[in-house]
């Protein structure tokens, strides 16, 4: 057999970064401002910030965040005279989805953060600048001792944060000028919907939470809310409802529903099914099978 190799589409690319920063402002810090040509977000950490974006001022509070486009102008200052902490992480990158999500403020959910913490773990390994020293022009590598990749592991993770963030406002928006509550009610569905076109492939929680975008809290309440379940038990019916069509078909053995319906072993499968049903898979097809040639 001649194999054929896939070229693989980049979508983003972050080409390289001019800063990471951890900075920790004093209650009274006011920051003059500048313009430059590459991307830069700021994420708070702690306290409120008020920055400016061109002519427009916005406040960012713990867990928000900002993403200036090339040559915006901008400045920071802490607000109500309390100390603060932000991430500054700056970039270049040719990505014009890149714009889709900045000049807004961003709430970053469990993934992003994550992400942003990965960054900076990843950096302190690579560079030997102080994260809070923003006043030096250029990155520093380690170079002694540099452990292996690191520097495309920065650039992964930054990739990973913005795909996600760009993700996650195109889902935000699929149903633009429908209310905030029918929104809840499509976003449940399609998410079963998902849950159904991958029933056989092994699906966890996060992936599911990662998928669409929304936090761990935010899916349990979506599921409780609109099916009255956990997400996982939702799952486990769609798969039980999946494996009951097919036993009635007679074409598939347990073996193969079970592996049809994403249960990891044919045990597992007829655990699941007698402790949903009352009755094990092939239990099932005969009380099926007696009552379709009663009727």
């Amino acid at each position: 057999m001649d194999y054929i190799a896939t070229h693989l589409k980049r979508a983003l690319n972050i080409e390289s970064i001019v800063s990471i920063h951890y900075y920790e402002y004093t209650s009274d810090f006011a920051y003059p401002g500048e313009a430059h040509d590459f991307w830069e977000i700021i994420y708070c950490d702690k306290g409120i910030l008020q920055i400016s974006a061109d002519d427009r001022s916005y406040t960012l509070s713990r867990g928000q965040a900002f993403l200036h486009p090339p040559k915006q102008y901008h400045n920071v200052r802490t607000m109500d005279k309390r100390a603060a902490s932000s991430i500054i992480l700056s970039f270049y990158s040719d990505c014009p989805d890149l714009y889709g999500v900045a000049g807004k403020i961003i709430e970053f959910d469990d993934y992003a953060v994550s992400a942003l913490l990965s960054i900076i773990r990843e950096a302190q390994i690579c560079f030997d600048n102080p994260l809070g020293f923003v006043m030096e022009s250029k990155l520093n590598k380690r170079g002694k001792n540099e452990v292996f990749a690191s520097e495309q592991v920065i650039q992964n993770y930054i990739e990973l944060l913005f795909i996600h963030l760009i993700r996650r406002h195109d889902v935000i928006d699929i149903f633009p000028e429908i209310p905030r509550a029918e929104r809840s009610s499509l976003l449940a569905e399609k998410i079963s919907e998902y849950m159904k076109e991958h029933i056989s492939e092994k699906i966890t929680f996060g992936d599911i939470a990662a998928e669409f975008s929304v936090s761990p809290t935010t899916l349990k309440k979506l599921f409780k809310k609109h099916f009255g379940c956990g997400t996982i038990e939702h799952l486990t019916a769609i798969r039980i409802d999946s494996a009951k069509e097919l036993l009635r078909s007679g074409n598939y053995s347990c073996t193969e529903i079970s592996s049809m319906c994403g249960f990891c072993s044919i045990h597992h499968f007829s655990k699941v099914f007698k402790e949903k049903c009352g009755m094990s898979p092939t239990e099932y097809v005969k009380t099926v099978k007696s009552m379709l040639e009663y009727h």
